[in-house]
């Protein structure tokens, strides 16, 4: 298995860290399919919002914030 370094992982564009991060979570997905002591880990209906919400993203793939973009708004 290779492990990526801090120092490779900050070298990474914005982009590929999330195409890191979103390849992470499909191979936790699956891995939740395959055994039954993990499946439990997420309830249906947490599972259900996330499907919405990763369908609301790739219907509206430019709506997303900036963190400093939500800063601003934040009212806190």
């Amino acid at each position: 298995m290779a492990v990526l370094t801090k120092a490779e992982i900050e070298s990474l564009s914005h982009q590929e860290r999330l195409a890191l991060i979103e390849e992470l979570w499909r191979s936790l997905d699956g891995a939740s399919a395959q055994s039954d002591s993990d499946a439990d880990t997420i309830p249906e209906w947490q599972r259900r919002v996330l499907d919405e919400r990763l369908l609301d993203l790739e219907k509206h793939p430019d709506a997303d914030l900036s963190l400093a973009e939500a800063r601003a708004q934040s009212i806190l």
